[in-house]
């Protein structure tokens, strides 16, 4: 075990971050991002807090790469994969039993990266005066989603941005010692180097933030609570990724900002939340960043096949379960296995259900066609569906023939 506050030291102004190593999850700087995990079982938060560091957040404000590990961003990270660390800190079922929490944040204090001469006069990597860094909770990876906005739900006052960013910062920081006036808050180092497990006594865990007892997250109201509960299997429209977190910036101060990078809709407004790009992880414990097109411009089969590692093209069949990827796109299917029958016969009524994205996108066109011989000597016809709506296509196949087949007709646009 190692004295967390034995490893950071006070710098020139007021409440700023620690100076020290980069990536160590104890030892945050100035514009670092940290990724944090908590637990909460039956109201009551548990013990250990788990905290990764992902290093400075003009990395990821830079990143026009998709669906790519963090340590492709950050070459100072040395694996991705945090599996081991959440089962040694919330157990094997992290993923799936519904306790586990995880949000982001990031910031740079009021006094920014001092100048030994002109202290809080240089911008931190591109971030002027205290830049808040923050997550919101993404329920669906569908490239459509509002989710690029320049705003997460309005903006805040001078009073409030400064609420928060004091309160980020004091929680990277943990600047406050014990009442013997020494650093005995302690962390116990993580398989990942970049991670470390803090109890939940230390200063610098979430405990003051979790409701009931305040019911705000960093004293700026729920509307911004940065945190995702991990439920219980995938997220719609993916294979495994068990949760996704929209990444924020906000500036006080456009005075020294590196303003348009990356997933930005345009240039940082004051006070406005500015899109980042969204953090994914896997149930497998891999961490992946993606920069997502902009709810303006919608996505196609590709850039669905990226997201979810769909490989092989429109006729290819990434999981070699003799569905064609085209197929598994259009209809709401099992991407990493076999599906069975990808429809329903139920009195008459054949059915499909469409996936969400393909939908959104509006690439894909469903047809149903009939025939009486499979199209042998009576060719395949378009039919009207009974029903057609964005989650599923019906026909009612008519009776009083001897014999009658349908089909679903797949077409995604290239």
């Amino acid at each position: 075990m190692k004295s967390i506050r034995q490893l950071t030291r006070p710098i020139l102004v007021g409440l700023a971050l620690s100076s020290g190593v980069s990536f160590a999850a104890d030892n945050f700087q100035e514009g670092d991002l940290a990724l944090a995990f908590y637990q909460v079982i039956s109201g009551v938060p548990q013990n250990n807090t788990y905290v990764l560091n992902l290093g400075q957040a003009s990395l990821y404000r830079g990143n026009t790469q998709n669906n790519v590990s963090i340590s492709t961003i950050n070459s100072g990270i040395s694996s991705s994969n945090i599996d081991a660390d959440l089962d040694l800190a919330f157990g094997q079922n992290w993923a799936n039993d519904g306790t586990v929490y995880w949000m982001l944040v990031g910031g740079v204090s009021a006094g920014g990266d001092p100048d030994p001469f002109f202290p809080g006069t240089q911008p931190t990597a591109g971030d002027p005066l205290r830049t808040n860094y923050f997550s919101k909770s993404r329920a669906s990876l569908n490239s459509n989603s509002t989710a690029k906005g320049t705003t997460v739900s309005g903006t805040l006052s001078l009073f409030n941005r400064a609420i928060f960013s004091i309160n980020i910062v004091s929680f990277l920081s943990g600047s406050s010692k014990g009442i013997d006036g020494f650093e005995t808050n302690t962390a116990t180092p993580g398989v990942n180097a970049a991670g470390a497990i803090l109890p939940l006594s230390n200063v610098n865990t979430v405990d003051e933030f979790l409701p009931p007892a305040t019911l705000t997250s960093f004293g700026i109201g729920s509307a911004y609570n940065p945190g995702q509960l991990l439920k219980s299997g995938p997220i719609a429209g993916t294979a495994g990724v068990e949760g996704a977190l929209d990444l924020y910036r906000m500036i006080n101060t456009t005075e020294g900002a590196v303003l348009t990078a990356g997933a930005s809709a345009g240039n940082a407004t004051v006070g406005v939340a500015q899109f980042i790009g969204t953090l994914t992880l896997a149930g497998n414990g891999d961490l992946k960043i993606t920069s997502m097109p902009s709810a303006s411009s919608a996505g196609n089969f590709s850039s669905w096949a990226i997201t979810n590692g769909v490989t092989g093209g429109i006729n290819g069949d990434s999981d070699n379960d003799g569905i064609l990827n085209s197929v598994e796109y259009a209809l709401a299917s099992n991407l990493t296995g076999s599906d069975g029958s990808l429809g329903t016969l139920t009195s008459g009524t054949l059915g499909f259900t469409k996936r969400a994205e393909a939908v959104a996108n509006g690439d894909v066109t469903y047809q149903i066609e009939e025939s009486d011989d499979l199209g042998i000597t009576d060719v395949w016809q378009a039919m009207t569906p009974t029903t057609n709506t964005p989650s599923a296509i019906t026909y009612v196949l008519p009776t009083g023939s001897p014999k009658k087949f349908a089909r679903l007709k797949i077409t995604v646009a290239p």
